[in-house]
């Protein structure tokens, strides 16, 4: 966004919210995006009751700043031009006017009501929400934020999830290869298991995904060496495996000999789960740090 449009946004009291800007004027709510694969365009938002669109419509094919311009349900978005010669507070008069002429007005994410209308935000997410729906809101997010987990349960879930998903990198494994969409397969299982479970999205929810995530992948691992275990000596069973499993770990020249396909093991599990396990994380953080705030323009 150029400095004059951003002087602009300041001088009609909008407040700048990550990369965007929202504000209200007039009665009419808008908020406004810094275009990121364009150096001179932003995208003005609005939600608002689509009275009389052909006259919208008209108006916008006749403003030289707006190069685009869509209606989506409720959301009108208009592609704005910063290196046009008017000023944009110009175009937000001239824009709002026609809204007025048409008797549109703004309406809540949510309920569709166009009445006590205000921005609630976290962080860098927000909405236009009525009276209503926005104490609602609050309500649900503070509930959430005081609401009990049950650790136990959740490892058990995500840990049976984990397993669950171990079986891709058992049958890629057993096939003499590795892939790391397998180690992507016992994350999202242990995740989905630790939802399914309702266990709570925090950060000590995550490490507990993680520590089932080892223990499926240190299973799977196990598994393959016995299916290959297996292959050479056809008279093995998984009993008989486990109990000859300390002597074989404390044979030096075997160890010797399995440490790179645990230590590949290892590479690909982790190009499977770093991903989704840090996106997990940041979210469980901001969800941590939660707080709800109603602005007033």
């Amino acid at each position: 966004m150029t400095e004059k449009n951003s002087t602009c946004l300041e001088e009609l009291n909008f407040k700048e919210i990550g990369i965007n800007w929202i504000g209200k004027i007039d009665g009419y709510s808008f908020s406004i995006e810094d275009k990121q694969d364009s150096e001179n365009e932003l995208i003005i938002y609005i939600d608002l009751t689509a009275n009389a669109k052909s006259k919208l419509f008209e108006f916008l094919d006749e403003c030289s700043e707006a190069s685009e311009y869509g209606l989506d349900k409720d959301t009108l978005s208009i592609i704005y031009l910063e290196d046009s010669e008017n000023d944009m507070s110009d175009f937000l008069k001239r824009l709002i006017a026609k809204l007025k002429e048409i008797d549109a007005k703004c309406v809540c994410k949510y309920c569709k009501q166009t009445d006590n209308l205000s921005f609630y935000v976290n962080n860098t997410t927000y909405a236009l929400l009525c009276e209503k729906c926005g104490a609602e809101l609050i309500e649900k997010f503070e509930a959430d934020k005081k609401k009990k987990n049950n650790y136990a349960r959740g490892l058990f879930a995500s840990l049976l999830g984990a397993l669950i998903g171990s079986t891709a990198w058992i049958i890629i494994g057993s096939l003499g290869y590795i892939a790391s969409i397998a180690g992507f397969a016992i994350s999202y299982c242990a995740f989905k298991g630790y939802e399914i479970a309702k266990g709570k999205f925090n950060r000590t929810g995550i490490v507990l995904n993680v520590v089932a995530i080892i223990i499926a992948f240190l299973f799977a691992q196990y598994a393959v060496l016995f299916i290959e275990f297996s292959k050479e000596f056809n008279t093995v069973n998984p009993l008989g495996f486990i109990l000859i499993t300390p002597i074989l770990f404390s044979d030096a020249d075997f160890m010797k000999a399995l440490l790179p396909d645990i230590g590949l093991g290892l590479l690909f599990a982790f190009l499977g789960t770093y991903r989704m396990i840090i996106n997990n994380f940041k979210s469980a953080k901001n969800a941590e740090n939660l707080n709800i705030e109603k602005l007033d323009f």
